[in-house]
């Protein structure tokens, strides 16, 4: 009963651990500067839509930038067995990011002198080449779920880079 007094009393003052990220009384308006073929940019508009920002049709509109350059998928032989043949594979999906928030004078600027960061999701599994279909098909959903977790580090990164800063 006094440890449930004693997490209501920490919850009660505002108490949050370093580095944890809530949600964003009023994130603004955001655009996302993407190229059209980025294959994360349905899912990433909905889970920008989630979290209560609202999407701007164009940049001017806009009281945050998004950008998303570079974005790769790929995949390479990790071990091979004493055969030759391939026995792990590594699958890896990652995009740079920047993000420019308006200020009370200005519309937002990207700044020159700040790099992108990059976000990168990196899985591994096991091939067997007697089983290609299977295997391909595994690839196929590890890709998926490699795509949503890029979509949720990307999200979080923008919020944590949103939240005011605290001392």
């Amino acid at each position: 009963m006094a440890l449930f007094i004693a997490m209501i009393q920490v919850q009660a003052c505002g108490f949050r651990p370093r580095g944890s990220v809530t949600e964003l009384t009023d994130p603004g308006s955001i655009f996302v500067d993407a190229s059209r073929d980025l294959s994360i940019s349905g899912a990433l508009n909905q889970a920008l839509r989630d979290r209560a920002f609202t999407l701007a049709d164009n940049r001017d509109e806009a009281d945050i930038l998004l950008r998303l350059t570079g974005e790769q998928e790929k995949r390479r032989i990790v071990s091979v067995q004493k055969t030759g043949r391939i026995s792990e594979l590594e699958l890896s999906h990652a995009v740079n990011i920047l993000i420019a928030r308006a200020t009370e004078n200005s519309g937002p600027v990207y700044d020159p002198e700040k790099l992108a960061n990059r976000v990168e999701v990196i899985r591994e599994y096991t091939y067997d080449d007697r089983g290609v279909l299977g295997k391909e098909n595994e690839a196929r959903i590890l890709r998926e779920e490699m795509r949503e977790e890029l979509v949720r580090q990307i999200v979080l990164r923008t919020i944590a880079s949103l939240a005011p800063a605290t001392s």
